[in-house]
C-alpha cells in the first residue's frame, strides 16, 4: 500500500463524508480505527520500504517528535515548526504565479486578478485555492519531510497512505464579519472531519498578525466536546462554543512567514477573517 500524496480539492471529498460524519467525529472511533490500521501494517511489506523514509535528512532536525507527539495529545496542537526563508518565499512565489480557483464558481485566476476582496467588477471573493502544487518542488520538500512523517506517524499510530496538499489564500475583505461567514465556512468555529483519523501541519506562508487572518483554536477539544456539539452540525456559533469553553481558553495563532504547527483538526477551530492584507496557509493532512 503505497502513500498516495494529492492535492485535495474540497468537492472531491462530498462522497466520502456520510460515513465519517457520522464516526469520526467521536475521538474513540479515531483510535479504534488507528489500532486496525497498526495491525493490517504489520503485514504489509510496501509499507515497510515507505518507512525507510523516515531515515531522510529533515529541515526540521532540530524539532522534538516525542515533545510534539505529547502536546498534541495533550493541547490538539504542537508549536516550533519553522520553515527556512528560501522555502517560504519559493512557495509564496508559486501561488502569486499560478491560477487559483474558489470552490463552487468556474474562473480561474491569479491572486493579483482580487483587489480590496473582488474578483474585477464582477463578484467578490473570499478564498483562493492555488489549482495545481504538483510543480512546487519546495511543496514537495516539505510534505515528504521525514520528521513531518515521524510526528504523523507517531500521533496516528500507523503510517499515513494518504496525503492531502492544501495552498490557501484567505482574501482580505472590508465586509461585514457575519456576511463573510456566511460565504466563507472555515470562519465559523468547526471541526474537521477529514479522514477516518488525520492530523494536519500548517505553515503560515504570509506574515500573520490579529487583522491578517490568525488562525483560533479551542485547546483540548479533539477530546473534550460536549454531546450537544458532537451530535449537533460542525458548524457552531461563536457564542454556542464560548458558552462551553470560554472565551479567555481560545488560543489566537499569529507567526510571521514560515511560521507552522501541528494540529489534530478535530478539535474547535476557525480562521478570524483577513482585514489588511491577505493570508497564504499551506496545509499537509496525514491520514
Amino acid at each position: 500500500m503505497k502513500m498516495k500524496i494529492i492535492a485535495d480539492n474540497p468537492l472531491n471529498r462530498v462522497s466520502r463524508e456520510n460515513f465519517m460524519q457520522k464516526c469520526a467525529r467521536f475521538y474513540q472511533w479515531r483510535q479504534a480505527y488507528s489500532c486496525i490500521q497498526k495491525r493490517i501494517q504489520k503485514f504489509d511489506k510496501q509499507i515497510e520500504k515507505e518507512k525507510l523514509k523516515l531515515d531522510s535528512k529533515s529541515i526540521f532536525d532540530e524539532f522534538s517528535v516525542e515533545d510534539a507527539v505529547k502536546n498534541i495529545k495533550k493541547e490538539s496542537v504542537a508549536f516550533g515548526l519553522q520553515l527556512p526563508r528560501e522555502i517560504t518565499q519559493s512557495i509564496h512565489n508559486y501561488a502569486v504565479n499560478n491560477f487559483c480557483f474558489e470552490p463552487r464558481y468556474p474562473e480561474r485566476f491569479k491572486i493579483e486578478s482580487v483587489r480590496r476582496g473582488w474578483l474585477g467588477n464582477e463578484r467578490p471573493v473570499f478564498r483562493a485555492l492555488v489549482s495545481d502544487l504538483s510543480n512546487c518542488k519546495a511543496i514537495e520538500e516539505i510534505t515528504g519531510d521525514s520528521i513531518l512523517l515521524k510526528i504523523a506517524c507517531s500521533y496516528l499510530g500507523y503510517y499515513p497512505t494518504l496525503v492531502t496538499q492544501h495552498l490557501t489564500w484567505s482574501i482580505a475583505s472590508n465586509l461585514d464579519v457575519e456576511e463573510i461567514k456566511k460565504h466563507y465556512p472555515p470562519t465559523n468555529f468547526h471541526y474537521d472531519i477529514a479522514g477516518y483519523n488525520f492530523v494536519t501541519a500548517n505553515f503560515y506562508i504570509t506574515d500573520v498578525g490579529l487583522e491578517s487572518g490568525p488562525h483560533v483554536m479551542i485547546p483540548k477539544s479533539h477530546r473534550n466536546k460536549p454531546l450537544s456539539l458532537l451530535l449537533g452540525a460542525g458548524r457552531q456559533t461563536d457564542e454556542t462554543v464560548y458558552k462551553h469553553y470560554g472565551r479567555e481558553n481560545q488560543k489566537v495563532i499569529v507567526g510571521q512567514a514560515g511560521f507552522g504547527f501541528f494540529q489534530d483538526s478535530s478539535c474547535i477551530h476557525k480562521l478570524i477573517p483577513p482585514v489588511t492584507q491577505n493570508r497564504l496557509l499551506f496545509q499537509i493532512r496525514y491520514s
